[in-house]
């Protein structure tokens, strides 16, 4: 079915990631042409695995953004190195664990400004993952060892890829009103773990409803299952889009 956007839900589309959990090259490429129009950017991650940087190429051909989910985590050389790639790749956004510390983040930083101001590219956004959205905080004090409440965890990784000159973080919706008011204004929040009204939880421990969460102060929303799984994926996307609109 088309529909016809009214502002609001143009607007709406630009905070709409969806996670592309599929592992069929074909059928990655279907769900891009079925709802581009609906969705403002597309999430690759185990995709990438499976097909390599030729994925990436065939979305941002279709016209979609994308956000590279490769978390990556190494020496800084390493980092740098990756950075430079996705960089030429053309992506919108890539992230990288803070854990890794400030001299990888940094040495990924200076690579991406080198690189796109060397051939005239835009940019990718770069972003810090801090706590992933599955781990609750028993997991985080008793299994990983890190002591604290999660919204302190993810305050002080925060500050750290703000310092080491990253443009934002991954982190739950349902924390960022103990966080965002200590970060800059222009700080980037991408949030996972979004499930709109009476769609099952699934695998995440926080989670929050579209717009809840842009009400909080998310700036894209990645959604996966709710969307792809979805008996009408282009209704439930359009669905997605109105009550984002809705608080807008």
């Amino acid at each position: 079915m088309e529909y016809k956007l009214t502002d609001k839900e143009k607007s709406a589309r630009e905070y709409v990631c969806l996670a592309l959990d599929i592992s069929d090259k074909e059928e990655i490429e279907k769900a891009v042409d079925e709802l581009w129009d609906l969705v403002g950017c597309f999430k690759i991650h185990t995709a990438f695995t499976n097909h390599g940087p030729e994925i990436v190429k065939s979305v941002i051909n279709k016209g979609g953004k994308v956000f590279l989910d490769l978390k990556f985590h190494d020496i800084p050389n390493t980092v740098a190195n990756y950075a430079e790639a996705v960089t030429k790749l053309g992506v919108s956004y890539f992230n990288m664990h803070v854990s890794g510390g400030t001299e990888m983040m940094k040495a990924a930083s200076k690579r991406v400004s080198e690189v796109s101001m060397g051939l005239n590219l835009v940019p990718p956004k770069m972003i810090g993952m801090t706590v992933l959205t599955s781990i609750s905080k028993d997991v985080l004090n008793n299994e990983i060892g890190i002591e604290g409440e999660i919204e302190d965890k993810v305050l002080s990784w925060a500050k750290l890829a703000k310092e080491s000159a990253l443009d934002g973080i991954v982190c739950s919706a349902a924390d960022l009103d103990k966080i965002k008011d200590k970060l800059p204004d222009d700080f980037f929040y991408i949030t996972p773990g979004i499930r709109p009204v009476g769609v099952s939880h699934d695998d995440q421990v926080r989670v929050m409803t579209p717009s809840n969460a842009v009400k909080a102060g998310s700036s894209l929303l990645v959604i996966g299952r709710a969307i792809y799984k979805a008996e009408d994926r282009r209704k439930a996307a359009y669905e997605i889009l109105q009550d984002i609109a809705s608080v807008l």
